[in-house]
């Protein structure tokens, strides 16, 4: 099938493509090589092209197939990525449109690739720091279905009917109710899964709920008020230098953030700009960043060191937001291991005290 039949007139075909999209480190590795070319001297659609011929995701390669293709009908980059926006984010499209206009693609295509690269290193370090955890819990709750399901039943039928207190009757219960309705409970557990992916993502309130308690909890509030930090002066950053003005820029970062909290006061310090006021003025009472950065962005605003302010600034919430990561992380563990150990110590002691009764009769 043409790539023009992929993209333009099978739907199908097109849904496969976005449901298989290359991963982060495929679009890391894109920007940074398409920057190396255009730095080598190539021109847009020969970059293009040798990207196409060394790239081992096939799905990447339809996409740079069909970048090619749109440039040839005098489309700019910029649009031809809009055309892939399960790909590629809106900021990483702004930036190229920008940069197209102002002429610094080479420089702003290296700026992507290395923010890309950040954001991988932090995905890293968070599945890796949510990996002992979740194994931990897996295992554990493996193990105490096992013990309910098949365990509990046989040990406890050795026991006389007057012998077994309360909390072993309660632990045969909860083993002939889990024999029985397994698998409504696990289609309970997905149903409440996709009930909150769905909510969050259609219902206002409760999106707003959601998020106003991720800015509340301490220290998961930590990490999320660092992170945002870190989009906000890292993209502030990038178009500033890409020659986006602040409104627009704003604009296209309230469009990025998710968390709606961040997004409304986006918003806010947009529309104090358009009412000429300066960004410490609308940032100076808010409680979602630091009074650091709020002081730090007043001085750029007086010397106009913009780029190499935001810059230094957000290295700083990067090298912050690890940290936190490190704190939450340290803090859940010991959480999970006591429900773990308060799980196994309901079992353990469901079956040993009908045996202590046993042997103090004996």
């Amino acid at each position: 099938m043409a790539i023009k039949e992929v993209f333009k007139s099978d739907f199908f075909e097109k849904l496969v493509i976005k449901l298989n999209k290359p991963k982060l480190k495929n679009k890391t590795n894109f920007f940074r090589l398409l920057a190396v070319s255009q730095r080598a001297g190539l021109g847009i659609m020969d970059s293009l092209s040798s990207l196409e011929k060394s790239e081992e995701n096939k799905w990447l390669r339809i996409i740079i197939k069909d970048l090619s293709r749109q440039l040839t009908q005098w489309v700019s980059l910029a649009d031809a990525m809009s055309n892939h926006s399960y790909f590629f984010s809106i900021d990483e499209i702004e930036l190229i449109r920008a940069s197209q206009v102002t002429g610094n693609l080479i420089e702003t295509l290296y700026d992507i690739s290395e923010e890309l690269e950040n954001l991988e290193k932090i995905n890293q370090k968070i599945k890796k720091a949510l990996m002992y955890p979740i194994m931990l819990v897996a295992v554990s709750l493996i193990a105490v279905v096992l013990l309910l399901m098949f365990a509990i039943p046989s040990i406890v039928s050795i026991f006389p009917e007057w012998e077994i207190p309360s909390i072993t009757v309660f632990m045969i219960k909860a083993s002939n109710f889990l024999q029985k309705n397994w698998f409504l409970i696990l289609v309970f557990l997905v149903g409440i899964i996709m009930l909150y992916k769905f909510l969050y993502s259609k219902n206002l309130p409760f999106k707003i709920f959601i998020d106003k308690l991720a800015v509340k909890i301490p220290i998961v509030s930590g990490v999320v008020k660092t992170f945002y930090m870190y989009k906000f002066s890292r993209l502030l950053s990038q178009f500033y230098y890409a020659g986006i003005s602040p409104i627009l820029a704003l604009k296209l970062i309230s469009n990025i953030f998710e968390n709606f909290e961040y997004k409304k006061k986006m918003i806010e310090i947009r529309k104090d700009l358009k009412a000429w006021f300066t960004f410490f003025e609308s940032m100076e009472w808010t409680k979602l960043f630091d009074p650091i950065l709020v002081q730090i962005i007043h001085v750029w605003e007086d010397t106009g060191t913009t780029k190499e302010v935001l810059d230094r600034i957000s290295k700083f919430y990067k090298d912050q937001l690890q940290t936190k990561i490190d704190i939450l992380m340290s803090f859940l563990e010991p959480l999970l291991m006591v429900f773990i150990a308060i799980m196994i110590g309901i079992i353990v002691a469901s079956v040993f005290i009908p045996m202590a009764n046993i042997v103090n009769t004996i």
